[in-house]
């Protein structure tokens, strides 16, 4: 009998039968068929507990170590993403076991019967969910935020990826990309997905005390953030130096063949052409595992634009022939040491 009478029928019941304590929780027990607690095929709580506790301790574990892991750095987020899937898949398997699903069912019910009886003096109410309930329900919360995380670690895995192969070919041939690299990532995308992984966690964290399952939600999304911008950077530095490199080599032809003034222009172009930002970065990150860092590429763009500076003054037409190819092969040292930051 799984039908669980409201105490408002059971004190009716009580005062209709002038029933003493002892006698009102033998009937209860037999009303409410508490004998379905021990039939045999029903799993025991150690069971659904062991269940529960595997889980935990999967989504335990991989909290630590999102919390001791640089997530500002690209190069982190393909060993990331397998290890967050398989915690996944573990919490998915448990809060679909049978034996969790009708270990809760069977824990609620008994809450149930409490919650009737508690009318009775030396009774206490019980929680307003059963503690395997309650697990069941941390888990669920906790599984979201982690399906969320996976979504932006798989997209900035990916972003990484596209501009890892980008970068050596770019740098060793000055080969471009078939599209600008604005067209092929999209970092605006992975700022919305941490945007709605943020709010998640931060639900999470806030919910069914799940705190020790769950990393830092803040400096998670706040490192996350970090790494989009990190990835801009590279996404800069890589376009950018690709449109130095055919300004500086068409302005070096111009400059052989003795025009001067459209030399002029290309090197200022190519000089001008330089963001500060990409100059500032001092990150010791790198977006491919042999490539350079963010410190690499600013020191190379400030080696570039002083080769720059002299090769706009070995433009000057009002010195002589000499001492603009002095000023000239000067400014090519210069790129040439500036290349050298870059392609170790």
């Amino acid at each position: 009998m799984d039908d669980i009478p409201d105490q408002e029928t059971l004190q009716e019941w009580i005062e209709g039968h002038d029933l003493d304590r002892r006698d009102v929780l033998k009937a209860a027990a037999l009303f409410t068929g508490w004998g379905w607690l021990f039939r045999n095929q029903l799993p025991t709580a150690r069971n659904t507990d062991s269940r529960l506790t595997e889980a935990e301790e999967h989504a335990s574990r991989l909290a630590e170590q999102l919390d001791g892991t640089d997530l500002r750095d690209p190069l982190m987020m393909s060993g990331l993403t397998p290890m967050v899937e398989r915690t996944i898949e573990t919490i998915n398997d448990v809060l679909h076991d049978g034996t969790v699903t009708s270990g809760v069912w069977v824990a609620e019910k008994h809450r149930q019967v409490t919650t009737v009886l508690s009318i009775l003096p030396g009774v206490d109410a019980p929680p307003s969910q059963s503690r395997p309930a309650a697990r069941q329900a941390r888990l669920d919360t906790v599984l979201t935020y982690y399906q969320s995380l996976t979504d932006v670690l798989q997209h900035v895995a990916s972003t990484q990826r596209v501009l890892a192969t980008v970068e050596t070919p770019a740098l060793y041939d000055g080969d471009h990309p078939d599209q600008a690299l604005s067209s092929i990532i999209d970092l605006d995308a992975i700022e919305t997905s941490i945007e709605a992984s943020s709010r998640v966690g931060e639900h999470a964290a806030n919910e069914n005390s799940a705190d020790s399952l769950l990393p830092d939600t803040e400096q998670v999304t706040a490192q996350l953030n970090t790494q989009v911008q990190i990835q801009r950077r590279f996404n800069t530095a890589i376009q950018t130096y690709l449109d130095t490199a055919d300004l500086i080599e068409t302005g070096a032809r111009q400059h052989e063949q003795g025009n001067l003034d459209q030399a002029n222009k290309r090197f200022h172009a190519a000089k001008d052409a330089i963001p500060e930002k990409v100059l500032e970065s001092d990150r010791p990150y790198a977006i491919s595992h042999d490539g350079p860092t963010l410190r690499d590429y600013a020191t190379h763009f400030t080696k570039r634009s002083q080769g720059l500076t002299q090769l706009i003054a070995a433009c000057d037409p009002d010195i002589d022939a000499s001492t603009q190819n002095t000023r000239f092969n000067d400014g090519l040292t210069h790129l040439i040491n500036a290349r050298g930051v870059v392609k170790q």
